[in-house]
């Protein structure tokens, strides 16, 4: 059995893909270009409608770059559905066959409309590209991961009874990425962590077998973390939310553990 803990379908890598358009080195049109995906997510999370009218508001000097494309997407997606988004995104993965949030976008959908192949096949796509896009980033996961074991430390010491103890000894281990031999199993090439345990049904709650091993993914928490202090709390979150998950916790139990 293996759980894994990821992130929201709208959000994206930090250090992977920059596109070399036309506007790629200006960075005026970049400054305006993240001031207004910050204002779109903003708008997605608390009034899609009006996402969606920001995101359709936009000049032409806009509307054709990847990331208001992935955007509007993502905005039909939360406003009309999976099936509505999926046409939008295969045009975008078509134009944009390097663009590895667009295909992370749609195996996500393909998810949602239970196309489990389509949905493997764009998870794998995602695994290459993200580590292509490292690479030629001079991405480098080992700077973080003293940070990363630290924080793991932390969390699983301050962990209340029954869980520190049931937890004490699994080993925490560091890998930068799922492998492929996972993600083509269905398992997100974008976890940030990995606990796996029992192979048999098993019931929830304090009668489950600990976990065999805990995996921590060092280039995908940094992509979304890269800021020292996000990062070890959200090491710390991914842990409890794992821990939560695997044990089947209900709310109290959660609450005990800092979730609620």
């Amino acid at each position: 059995m293996a759980h894994d803990h990821d992130h929201d379908h709208d959000h994206d890598h930090d250090h992977d893909h920059d596109h070399d358009h036309d506007h790629g080195h200006d960075e005026e049109f970049a400054e305006e270009l993240d001031e207004f995906l910050g204002e779109f997510q903003e708008l997605l999370g608390s009034d899609p409608e009006a996402a969606m009218e920001l995101v359709e508001s936009v000049d032409e000097s806009f509307s054709s770059h990847p990331l208001i494309r992935i955007a509007h997407a993502h905005a039909v997606w939360v406003t009309k559905g999976a099936a509505e988004a999926r046409g939008e995104l295969e045009s975008l993965v078509a134009a944009e066959p390097e663009f590895s949030d667009a295909h992370y976008a749609l195996a996500d959908v393909y998810g949602e409309l239970k196309e489990e192949a389509l949905r493997v096949t764009h998870f794998l796509r995602v695994l290459e590209l993200d580590e292509k896009d490292d690479a030629e980033a001079g991405f480098d996961a080992s700077g973080y991961q003293e940070l990363i074991v630290k924080s793991a430390e932390q969390a699983l010491n301050g962990l209340p009874s029954p869980y520190r103890e049931r937890l004490h000894g699994v080993p925490v281990l560091l890998e930068q990425r799922p492998s492929k031999v996972l993600v083509k199993d269905g398992f997100d090439p974008r976890a940030l962590a990995l606990f796996e345990g029992p192979t048999v049904d098993a019931p929830g709650g304090s009668d489950l077998p600990a976990p065999t091993r805990i995996v921590l993914y060092t280039a995908n928490l940094p992509a979304e973390f890269e800021d020292e202090e996000e990062l070890q709390s959200e090491v710390e979150l991914t842990l409890l939310q794992e821990i939560g998950n695997y044990f089947g916790l209900d709310d109290e139990e959660l609450d005990r553990l800092g979730l609620e």
